[in-house]
């Protein structure tokens, strides 16, 4: 692989959700980016596929129409999913259910790429509190640490992420938990590092969802906000490509997951 660097913006989005998600790549080849998110709210599905560009042309990307997509549940019931617009293919009748085991095939060119993912059961959020307060640094304006409650189960390993939204907009980072240290326990998850441009208030709603996801979906999202922590081609040091659980060189990755949620409003 070429020691240059590719840099992709893409945006990943199915009727109200929108993420995007800006890769630095350890190659200046055109690649195949494939994102997939399957869970048990419809809304929240969709598989993107897209062929990066090069350094030289940062943001630009080509939409991949005419893949055939397919999900397998349990190497069982398969799925044909329809292309909806350019490069996005969904399925109206099919959902995450825990403990369900999905592989996703793509078909593109004469060439086949497949990742396969896993439900956990879901952890279910008991309560949300927080702390609304100025710091010492910027006493005209609040910031938001925000506290998560649930049960860890100690029966198995446990991986979530969790996405906060402000009066409906997202806000940005990646935000994870594992309970290497933690397994079984009553869980006080907290978090306070949300961007410093971000202002909160009385009256603000936040809601927050809680992904329950399996160990590889855990692993590619730390490794890329690692990768995306450690600058781009004029930082110190080249950041690594996420880990896929794509096979045939594909990046980007395939998640199958619970979402469990709850609100609170500011005070």
């Amino acid at each position: 692989m070429k020691n240059k660097f590719l840099l992709i913006f893409f945006a990943l989005i199915f009727h109200s959700c929108e993420e995007v998600i800006e890769l630095d790549l350890n190659s200046a080849d055109p690649a195949i980016v494939i994102e997939a998110n399957l869970t048990n709210s419809l809304e929240k599905n969709f598989v993107q596929i897209i062929k990066s560009t090069d350094f030289y042309n940062p943001g630009n990307y080509e939409n991949i129409s005419n893949a055939e997509v397919k999900i397998s549940v349990n190497n069982t019931e398969e799925f044909l999913l329809s292309e909806i617009s350019p490069g996005k293919y969904f399925h109206q009748n099919l959902i995450a259910i825990p403990e369900n085991e999905y592989l996703i095939s793509v078909n593109y060119i004469d060439k086949n790429y497949s990742a396969v993912s896993s439900v956990p059961k879901t952890i279910i959020i008991d309560s949300l509190s927080y702390l609304l307060e100025s710091r010492p640094f910027n006493k005209d304006k609040n910031f938001l640490e925000l506290h998560v409650h649930f049960k860890d189960d100690p029966n198995k390993k446990d991986y979530a992420r969790f996405v906060v939204y402000k009066n409906d907009k997202r806000l940005d980072g990646i935000f994870l938990y594992d309970d290497r240290l933690t397994n079984g326990n009553y869980i006080d998850f907290f978090f306070f590092n949300f961007d410093d441009e971000e202002e909160f208030k009385s009256g603000d709603k936040i809601n927050l969802e809680l992904h329950s996801i399996d160990e590889a979906t855990h692993i590619y999202l730390k490794t890329l906000r690692s990768a995306n922590s450690r600058g781009g081609p004029f930082g110190s040091s080249a950041p690594a490509n996420p880990e896929t659980n794509w096979n045939n060189n594909a990046l980007g990755y395939f998640s199958a997951f619970t979402i469990s949620e709850k609100s609170i409003v500011l005070k």
